[in-house]
């Protein structure tokens, strides 16, 4: 399915791309740009947690907490402990809804592929609300600006 929308008109869209659509593009986006969302973000807090035990494997790795604040963005009051490796990418993460819904996901990010310049985490296993959580990505390209090739995740 193809769809267009501006989310600041999504109060004049049909239901189904207000109750449906919006919400998976976000819980997409993040899974797959979580990285270049924090890399952008001027409204979170970020802490430095140090070294901690990966909350479902075996190991450690530097525990970065980002927070956001409680009002406005795509993900007000959600916390997100990121646990990265000494290459400096995300091994593992857990999510805490900010809102009233209880939402708590821990999850690993493994299977990296690059396309084009950019490193894309293309499998997620773990737990939502304790539930088996199994996420993938497949056939992601980039296309850089001035350029008509699609470059494959490789």
């Amino acid at each position: 399915m193809k769809v267009t929308y501006l989310r600041s008109q999504l109060g004049s869209e049909p239901a189904n791309v207000r109750d449906e659509i919006d919400p998976s593009f976000v819980n997409d986006n993040y899974w797959l740009l979580l990285p270049f969302h924090f890399s952008c973000d001027t409204n979170a807090a970020v802490e430095d947690a140090g070294v901690q035990k990966l909350p479902q494997g075996n190991g450690s790795a530097e525990k970065v907490v980002v927070k956001y604040p409680s009002d406005g963005g795509y993900s007000p009051g959600d916390t997100w402990d990121l646990y990265v490796g000494s290459d400096g990418r995300i091994e593992e993460m857990g999510y805490h809804h900010g809102g009233p819904a209880k939402l708590e996901v821990l999850a690993t990010w493994a299977d990296y592929k690059k396309a084009g310049p950019l490193l894309f985490s293309l499998d997620h296993r773990g737990t939502r609300n304790g539930d088996p959580l199994h996420l993938t990505f497949s056939n992601v390209a980039v296309k850089l600006v001035g350029s008509n090739t699609w470059m494959d995740a490789q």
